[in-house]
């Protein structure tokens, strides 16, 4: 057998075997999505930071949002959410929105709503930001890169 032979069974190998796992992966969080919206416990939580960067293909790109949340006395650190380019661009690190979680898990099975701000916090903004360098390491770096000047948002 040549090598040629070898590694093209070896790659049709791996995406016939991958390919089920991938469809399981996106059958799962679409469930989990679902979920977290239909009984998911209602709280508000804190944009952290904003990322984006180099999707799978050329040309696309994709969003995350980071935010953080009280579940009684303790703060949920570390969550996450893929987002739309959309909503991407509405987040604002500070600002406080609606979350929904799953008391399970609710570090892991949690999602902030964007389109749900807590508008009668648009003046803690800078106190959130304070407490987000406070809490957080690096903190101003990711704040430096990815936080909007609040003159630009209309908001000073």
């Amino acid at each position: 057998m040549n090598k040629k032979w070898i590694n093209n069974n070896w790659w049709w190998l791996f995406l016939i075997v991958s390919f089920p796992i991938f469809i399981w992966i996106g059958k799962n969080n679409r469930e989990k999505e679902k979920e977290i919206n239909e009984k998911g416990m209602v709280t508000i939580g804190t944009v952290i930071n904003r990322t984006d960067g180099r999707g799978t293909s050329p040309g696309n790109r994709q969003y995350g949002l980071h935010f953080d949340f009280y579940v009684g006395d303790s703060l949920m650190k570390n969550s996450s959410f893929r987002a739309s380019e959309e909503e991407y661009r509405q987040a604002i690190i500070g600002m406080k929105y609606q979350i929904k979680y799953l008391p399970s898990k609710p570090n892991h099975d949690s999602r902030i709503f964007i389109n749900l701000p807590v508008i009668s916090a648009f003046d803690s903004i800078t106190f959130e930001r304070q407490r987000i360098r406070d809490t957080y390491k690096n903190a101003d770096v990711f704040l430096r890169k990815n936080a909007r000047d609040l003159n630009e948002l209309g908001l000073k």
